[in-house]
């Protein structure tokens, strides 16, 4: 008999000790977790416009200036874009100093409109290049020179490396940094 009182005991022991756990557990949970932290992250899709930029060493300050507009979701989902994609290099050849202001957040929109100038609604190849102008997504033309060699330039930008695929269109490489008139040489970035 002491025997089942004490298997008795000790069963009614656990009980209240995991019911005092799962209380202590509700305590220290919020019931629901804030809208902020239920809003999944936007997916990159793998093999998009972005992916494809983001695995390049050619493109790291695109990649970063991408990540700091916010245009990287854009490109990274679904759609048919044209990325006419500046190198470092062409990025190192903007004016001491633009590169660090474009980057801040005061200026995001800015940055925002300069990376929209890089980019045509829809899959264009080079092939399918034309002298003339081509309206951007940043709502401005840009100047295409095709030559019959096959040599393109944008606003006198030499394309590169034409016609990199991706899920989600494809990327030209150029080898300067496009500039729409709406931001002037970059004349009113903050500090």
């Amino acid at each position: 008999m002491k025997t089942k009182n004490i298997t008795v005991i000790t069963i009614a022991f656990a009980i209240s000790a995991m019911t005092h756990t799962a209380h202590a557990q509700d305590a220290a949970e919020p019931a629901e977790k804030p809208a902020a932290e239920n809003a999944e992250a936007p997916t990159i899709e793998k093999g998009s416009l972005t992916s494809v930029i983001s695995d390049s060493v050619t493109f790291s300050i695109l990649n970063k200036a991408l990540k700091a507009s916010g245009f990287d979701t854009t490109l990274g989902a679904a759609g048919a874009f044209t990325v006419f994609a500046p190198t470092d290099e062409a990025f190192m050849k903007l004016k001491e100093g633009t590169l660090d202001k474009l980057m801040l957040p005061q200026n995001k929109e800015k940055l925002r409109t300069l990376l929209l100038y890089h980019v045509v609604s829809g899959k264009v190849m080079a092939a399918d290049l034309k002298d003339g102008e081509v309206m951007t997504m940043n709502g401005e033309k840009f100047n295409v020179d095709a030559e019959g060699d096959g040599e393109i330039e944008i606003n006198e930008a030499k394309v590169s490396s034409p016609n990199v695929a991706a899920t989600n269109g494809v990327m030209h490489s150029v080898g300067q940094v496009l500039v729409p008139s709406s931001l002037d040489e970059f004349a009113n970035l903050e500090d």
